[in-house]
């Protein structure tokens, strides 16, 4: 606004210090230049404009023209009263001059005026002048330029409707056949998922071919040929594969049709969702007319407490259903709620709530009806609820607890003592998180039932959350219990699972405290407890151990071992060793294990025993393992090509399913051949046949890695697993080959692995050979593969750079012969 910019600083330049207002003189006589064309003189009385005194020849052209810029004509522009212009003009100089005097300071506003359906905006400034003769001046100012805008084009574009303009074609005996789009606005695009410039001027035959498209044609050209208005819905499949709901509004002014389109799919939604809600709503529900003469609808709940059929129900009276006060007495019944009598002539109290809403195109009431006598039942289910476990259906940790309050009280009372057992479920995680959490909850009912069933009617069995359970048993001795119910336990839960078609093996850990020996309060028996089976599982688990005191101090320093164990990545306090890999019929070097050792500064080595299932436990094996590939992949790739690397994976490292990128980044950085690399699996990794594990072996193995299944034998199905991936390669546990030649079970399953690898074309190898009589077992029975104490304890990697080249000059082999 330069005009207006250009008059309010000259405005202040000619204010003095400290007084209110400008005067006249000072402003305008002889001051204001080229800047008076566009300016006026208002006369004002009691804070109101009243005329203009004078106008500039652009101010006054501007009050002679119309919006759309043509003259009317001359105006005089000497004292004209204000109230003789237009509301359009008249209503903003009044509200500028106004705001100007009640301030006395620069006012702005905006004048907009209609004309053959365009908007003409223009901008004014009101500066309040001093006047020595009377009432003060206001001085407008008129803007340098004027903003235009088509009505039509704004109302057209400031909507999310639809919005097209469609002229008729017909054929050639006259009668409507299509309709051409000759204008449409942003919300028909986005409604017809078309742009602008695709759609105008095109035929909508051609444009949206198909039934739906000409059944719309056919109601426009019915209508067109009528004259009128028209309103209906149609649907159009989405290009993203749903369903876009319209409703259309229609009318017509010769051939040409205006169309407006609105997107109701979310009113079909709401109204379906009322119907969901309804029809298939646990609670007896009607909806009647608003004068409650008739019933509009049921839903089955209704039909089905009440006993009616659809068709009954909709041919009754809502005041059918009633029984009159005066025939109620006798039937037994508080009076605190409605009475209904069903279909089988049995009265019912009932609690109407009810809400007015919208069906059918009318205006009705929603009823439910509540069954007083199912509320309370339902009242004593969500009591039971309040207490019990919703998965398993035993008592749930609030209960356990108050059961446990009792018996501390009855021991206070008469010295009976009484048992606490904390146990939780072996291995589940794993089964939680590659079969998923509805064959897990499978899992823990399953579990549930087998533990309620080892117990005696006086026992209580209770679920504290995910896989822990807790056990109270009363006035029982601990040899007792740990040879009978303890025993049970830990059996019943060692047996498969049969879960979603193949068995899962999992087990318990079971934590043990005493009442009143190990505690007198609950926090204290459960924290004890906890003990207990903290350190049932860390040797192992499948068993039991009771609470000692010392397990506190124990379990302490366990969570120092954790916290060390985080802190040793970071430190370097990890190395790795190397294992050499023999061939077993040839003193020859095929391969190296890398295996990982932790030398800790205080405390020196720690056994791989101990902090491996630490790291898995906290799921540090993920960083560690990274650590593994980076710095073996870099040793190795400094051997020559014929010795590969053998790497072991944890089935924790496969939960996070970064594995696959985290190897491949690795081979890159080190350079490290893929085909020279084993990467060696348990069957924990396979256990419930991961389809998301098995991807990511199959991912691993398509870039030449080769895997190895790792102490095979030991497991429950690793002859099944062998279906599940075709493995390169199977390691016989040590455990089998320590006893071979003296136990014939052992001896057995020696050879059955053989033959299984040569039958099924997979290299077997045999880990922990320490005599030299084991190693001509082997060779005897065609192992591939050696590994052992007798040709090379684990060595750090300068030592089997060496091992690599005594081989190479033949003096490494000599020491297994």
């Amino acid at each position: 606004m330069q005009t207006g910019k250009s008059l309010l600083h000259h405005w202040q330049a000619c204010r003095p210090p400290g007084d209110p207002l400008p005067s006249y003189e000072a402003v305008v006589l002889g001051r204001l230049g080229r800047l008076a064309d566009r300016a006026a003189l208002v006369t004002t009385r009691g804070g109101q404009a009243t005329g203009i005194l004078w106008a500039g020849q652009d101010f006054g052209a501007w009050l002679a023209q119309d919006p759309a810029g043509r003259p009317v004509g001359p105006f005089p522009v000497e004292s004209v009263p204000v109230h003789a212009f237009p509301v359009d003009v008249r209503q903003p100089i009044d509200e500028v001059v106004a705001a100007a005097l009640a301030t006395g300071e620069p006012a702005h506003g905006r004048c907009d005026r209609l004309s053959a359906g365009v908007v003409t905006s223009t901008s004014l400034v009101g500066l309040p002048l001093g006047n020595r003769w009377g009432e003060p001046f206001v001085l407008l100012g008129l803007d340098a330029a004027s903003v235009r805008t088509e009505l039509v084009q704004a109302m057209f574009t400031a909507t999310d409707q639809g919005i097209l303009a469609l002229s008729t074609v017909r054929d050639g005996d006259g009668r409507p056949v299509d309709f051409k789009i000759v204008a449409l606005n942003e919300g028909a695009e986005r409604l017809l998922e078309r742009p602008a410039s695709v759609l105008q001027w095109q035929r909508v035959g051609h444009l949206f071919p198909g039934t739906i498209t000409a059944r719309t044609i056919a109601t426009l050209a019915a209508m067109v040929e009528r004259g009128g208005r028209e309103s209906f819905e149609l649907s159009r499949p989405r290009s993203d594969g749903g369903t876009l709901y319209l409703k259309v509004e229609a009318g017509c002014v010769g051939d040409l049709l205006s169309i407006t389109m609105t997107d109701v799919g979310d009113i079909k939604a709401r109204e379906a969702s009322f119907r969901l809600l309804f029809e298939n709503n646990p609670v007896p529900m009607w909806v009647v007319a608003e004068a409650r003469d008739r019933f509009l609808a049921v839903n089955d709940a209704a039909i089905a407490h009440y006993g009616y059929s659809r068709d009954q129900f909709l041919a009754r009276a809502p005041a059918d259903l009633v029984i009159a006060p005066e025939h109620a007495s006798g039937l037994g019944l508080p009076a605190t709620g409605a009475l209904h009598r069903r279909a089988d002539g049995s009265a019912i109290e009932v609690s109407l709530f009810e809400r007015a809403l919208p069906f059918g195109g009318q205006q009705a009431v929603l009823e439910a009806a509540i069954d007083m006598t199912e509320r309370r039942l339902a009242e004593a289910r969500i009591a039971h609820m309040a207490h019990h476990d919703a998965l398993t259906g035993l008592p749930n940790r609030v209960l356990f607890r108050d059961r446990l309050g009792e018996a501390i009280a009855r021991h206070a009372r008469n010295g009976e003592e009484s048992v606490l057992l904390c146990l939780d479920l072996d291995k589940f995680k794993i089964v939680n998180d590659t079969l998923g959490h509805p064959v897990g909850d499978a899992l823990l009912r399953e579990a549930a039932e087998r533990i309620a069933g080892c117990l005696n009617p006086d026992d209580l069995v209770a679920r504290l959350g995910g896989d822990e359970f807790a056990i109270l048993v009363r006035g029982i001795a601990l040899p007792v219990l740990a040879d009978g119910l303890i025993a049970r336990v830990i059996a019943e839960l060692a047996r498969p699972f049969r879960l979603d078609g193949q068995d899962c093996h999992i087990g318990t850990s079971i934590g043990v405290a005493c009442l009143p020996r190990d505690g007198t309060d609950p926090e204290t028996l459960m924290k004890n407890a906890d003990l207990a089976l903290y350190r049932a599982k860390a040797e192992g688990g499948g068993t039991f151990r009771c609470f000692e005191p010392e397990m506190d101090a124990w379990v302490q320093a366990r969570r120092r071992r954790e916290n060390e164990l985080r802190e040793a990545l970071a430190r370097e306090q990890f190395s790795l060793v190397y294992q050499p890999l023999m061939s077993a019929q040839a003193d020859r070097i095929l391969a190296f294990e890398a295996l990982l050792r932790w030398h800790h500064p205080e405390h020196g080595p720690v056994s791989p025993a101990e902090f491996v299932p630490l790291a898995e436990e906290t799921g540090l094996i993920v960083p560690i393992g990274a650590w593994v590939m980076q710095t073996a992949f870099a040793e190795a790739a400094a051997w020559p090509d014929a010795i590969r690397l053998a790497v072991n994976l944890s089935s924790v490292q496969f939960r996070n399913r970064s594995l696959v990128e985290t190897v491949r980044d690795a081979l890159a950085a080190s350079g490290l051949d893929p085909r020279r690399l084993e990467l060696e699996i348990t069957e924990s990794v396979l256990l419930a046949d991961s389809a998301a594990n098995l991807a990511t072996l199959h991912a691993l193995r398509a870039m030449g890695i080769r895997i190895a299944m790792d102490d095979f034998g030991t497991g429950y199905s690793s002859l099944g697993y062998l279906r599940s991936f075709p493995f390169d390669k199977i390691k016989l546990d040590r455990s089998f080959v320590s006893q071979v030649g003296e136990n014939t079970h052992c001896t057995a399953i020696v050879r059955a692995v053989a033959s299984l690898g040569t039958s099924l074309g997979i290299a077997t190898t045999a880990e922990g050979v320490e005599t030299a009589e084991q190693l001509a077992m082997l060779r005897a029975e065609g192992y591939d593969e050696v590994q052992g104490f007798l040709f090379s304890r684990p060595v750090p990697a300068p030592a089997a750079r060496l091992l690599i080249e005594q081989a190479a000059d033949g003096s490494f082999g000599s020491r297994a012969a």
